[in-house]
């Protein structure tokens, strides 16, 4: 008997889809985008098209998107942005931007349920910088991290407050994939400080960015005594404009104390490689604190952490921190006398 040739199994429009060259598929892109928004009162964000485009023009992929108004200030959709990338499937896409543009609730759900989908869980940064996010839908994005790989998320310039540090500390929980956390200017107060604290005790957190809030001294002492005590890998803690000083109204410890805290902890990490303290007034005495556990790293033969401080303190530790701080630079090595 004749022997059946076997059929050969056509490859799926998707298969052919991730075949197609750069330049194809980020045309397909271009063009989506360029019909989401139209029939609608936005706009194509100027920086997204002009990546796109260029993209065409040099046969590569765009990974970063930035979705901003541009010198117009356009009305700027993130989920019309967000419908054309899942319509033609483009799986490049590993960062997200949105720079002072409104975002709605709905916005976010179609963000969430993006970044959900099985097929973008390489999306590896967000960042929502000044966007109006409401409480809503920070709990809503929120949910969407544990299903991803997202390694950096930024909420700079929103209204966060310490509820929207509680919905992401019940969140990140057991999150293996979040490296760096920034919640700049967001409102945070004193206690927020613990809430952080347990944020960085229940995931693996390596970089946080806190500045331009009021966690005030206990905030900073409730922080920063977990960190020590529980030795925890954070390599950058940036607290600088926090009301960390002896003017903040009903708390328990000042300066000083905060200070012997902090100098514990930079005494003995093996992890911190950059703690900002600008625009606190700390005072001499504080310091000094700090000024004396960079010593004491010096003299145990540990590498130099970085320590910023204002510049409203006395001008010989101010030079002095900033000296121990700096790391020794590596000698050059001498070459080798040819013999005659």
């Amino acid at each position: 008997m004749p022997v059946k040739k076997k059929k050969k199994r056509g490859k799926g429009k998707a298969s052919s889809a991730l075949e197609s060259p750069p330049c194809v598929q980020v045309k397909e892109l271009l063009r989506a985008y360029q019909n989401s928004v139209s029939g609608h009162s936005t706009f194509m964000s100027p920086v997204v098209e002009e990546d796109l485009k260029h993209g065409v023009d040099t046969n590569t992929f765009v990974q970063k998107f930035i979705l901003s108004g541009g010198p117009t200030d356009k009305p700027v959709s993130l989920s019309l942005f967000v419908k054309a990338i899942r319509s033609v499937s483009y799986m490049k896409i590993r960062e997200i931007y949105c720079w002072k543009i409104d975002v709605t609730d709905s916005d976010i759900i179609d963000l969430s349920l993006f970044l959900e989908h099985p097929a973008y869980l390489n999306v590896s940064l967000i960042e929502l910088v000044d966007v109006k996010l409401s409480e809503f839908a920070l709990g809503r994005l929120s949910r969407a991290l544990p299903l991803g790989k997202l390694r950096k998320l930024v909420l700079d310039y929103n209204k966060v407050g310490n509820e929207g540090i509680a919905n992401l500390l019940i969140c990140l929980s057991n999150n293996t994939h979040l490296k760096h956390l920034s919640v700049n200017y967001c409102g945070l107060t004193v206690a927020s400080g613990a809430l952080l604290a347990e944020i960085l005790m229940k995931s693996t957190i390596e970089h946080l960015e806190v500045s331009g809030n009021s966690i005030q001294c206990d905030g900073c002492v409730n922080l920063i005594d977990i960190i020590s005590s529980q030795d925890l890998p954070l390599k950058t803690l940036l607290l600088a404009d926090n009301g960390i000083d002896s003017y903040g109204k009903g708390s328990n410890r000042g300066p000083f104390m905060t200070s012997k805290i902090i100098r514990r902890w930079i005494t003995c990490t093996q992890f911190l490689q950059l703690l900002d303290l600008r625009d606190n007034d700390i005072g001499d005495l504080a310091a000094r604190e700090l000024m004396d556990g960079l010593t004491d790293r010096k003299t145990a033969g540990l590498t130099g952490v970085q320590v910023l401080v204002t510049h409203k303190i006395d001008i010989t530790l101010y030079k002095a921190i900033q000296a121990l701080g700096k790391k020794p630079k590596a000698g050059k090595k001498k070459k080798k006398r040819k013999k005659k």
